[in-house]
């Protein structure tokens, strides 16, 4: 009988950028990636526009967990953007001949690296390993100026009992760990989907025009450092 597989994704570049509160040209980030934003992830991978249906679908039959491998450090660039500005109030500033110019604070993630774990149906997950791995369009993280530095996909086993377990246990890993000069962490800090979560996030994806989102429950826990070494078995994609 064919066993439960998870989808592991490896989440690392010198900048990323996961909008929280982000509101016209004011644009912060999470300390890690949200859901909506992996999810758009994996609408670029799948081809899916941002206002497809097929998101909340996603949305609905994904759980998500997620590793602080490294957290990296948060950055604040002062952005200018000219010509005509849609307002709030549904109007515009600035003309043709009269150009607008706002400064929008933009909050970034510096030299951060999480693993990601989805969990949902076998087909689903096996369809968006193969999306990964050939994309549609070009994945980033969280902003189009995100761009990973390693492959996004790490792997598909039915090595592990649930996201939890995975979390526990996967392989530690992060392209930059020469910078920690040997002093390897000894706890990493987690999140999983939990309705009984005592923490919510406002990053479930809804289409609408506002772009509003809907809150999640979240459990956070801190897990030991992983004494695994060895890789697990992957599924094949080819």
């Amino acid at each position: 009988m064919k066993r439960h597989v998870l989808l592991l994704m490896r989440v690392e570049g010198p900048i990323q950028a996961w909008g929280l509160r982000s509101r016209w040209h004011v644009r912060d980030s999470g300390d890690e990636p949200t859901k909506s934003g992996l999810l758009g992830l994996l609408g670029c991978a799948l081809g899916y526009p941002s206002k497809d249906p097929r998101l909340e679908e996603l949305d609905s039959l994904l759980s998500l967990g997620v590793r602080v491998e490294y957290p990296g450090t948060q950055m604040l660039d002062f952005q200018t953007v000219s010509g005509v500005i849609a307002t709030a109030t549904g109007g515009y500033k600035g003309s043709e001949d009269d150009p607008s110019t706002i400064v929008s604070p933009r909050t970034y993630l510096q030299d951060a690296a999480f693993l990601v774990v989805f969990d949902g149906p076998n087909g689903l997950l096996e369809q968006c390993a193969q999306a990964l791995q050939s994309p549609k369009w070009p994945i980033y993280l969280g902003r189009k100026s995100c761009i990973p530095t390693r492959p996004v996909f790490e792997c598909l086993t039915d090595e592990y009992e649930s996201i939890e377990d995975a979390l526990n246990n996967h392989r530690w890993s992060w392209d930059g760990v020469a910078s920690l000069s040997g002093k390897l962490p000894t706890r990493l800090r987690c999140s999983i989907d939990d309705p009984e979560g005592w923490a919510t996030r406002a990053d479930r994806i809804r289409v609408n025009p506002a772009r509003m989102y809907q809150r999640r429950s979240v459990r956070t826990f801190w897990t030991d450092f992983p004494k695994q070494k060895e890789d697990v078995t992957c599924t094949s994609q080819d």
